[in-house]
């Protein structure tokens, strides 16, 4: 009985783990501090947001622009790396490739950078302005 009783409690334990990780992955949603790169990477994001339903921070930026490196910074700020761990991120630099520039001016219609653009979850792209400082950006997502 012992052992029956171990067993036991062994299966709710693993239960217990397994509900656990199913909850934390679907019910509560995304959380990773992940940025997903170029178009490769803004395909796998738009997977992730139809498996996890979260909005979708798209970021083209150039390597010679200071404006993209003035949001660069921006982005290690502490409240914006909070807020933006339950966003699914890409960026995206446009100079790497036809794809990336495509998805830049085609899709995004996009004109100068930076640009960010904000995506929910079967909305359409809203850009967003890179100004800051933290609070400033992230208000923009509750609207």
């Amino acid at each position: 009985m012992g052992v029956r009783r171990g067993a036991s409690f062994a299966s709710a334990a693993a239960g217990i783990v397994c509900l656990a990780v199913v909850y934390a992955g679907g019910a509560l949603g995304y959380v990773s501090s992940t940025w997903y790169e170029d178009a490769s990477g803004y395909e796998e994001a738009t997977r992730q947001q139809k498996l996890y339903h979260a909005p979708l921070l798209v970021y083209f930026r150039v390597d010679w622009c200071p404006y993209c490196r003035a949001f660069d910074q921006l982005l290690t700020d502490s409240e914006m790396r909070s807020k933006l761990g339950e966003v699914i991120k890409v960026r995206v630099n446009p100079e790497h490739g036809d794809a990336e520039m495509a998805l830049f001016e085609q899709r995004f219609g996009g004109k100068g950078y930076p640009a960010i653009y904000w995506v929910t979850d079967g909305g359409a792209p809203r850009r967003l302005s890179a100004k800051g400082p933290a609070s400033t950006f992230l208000a923009q997502l509750d609207r």
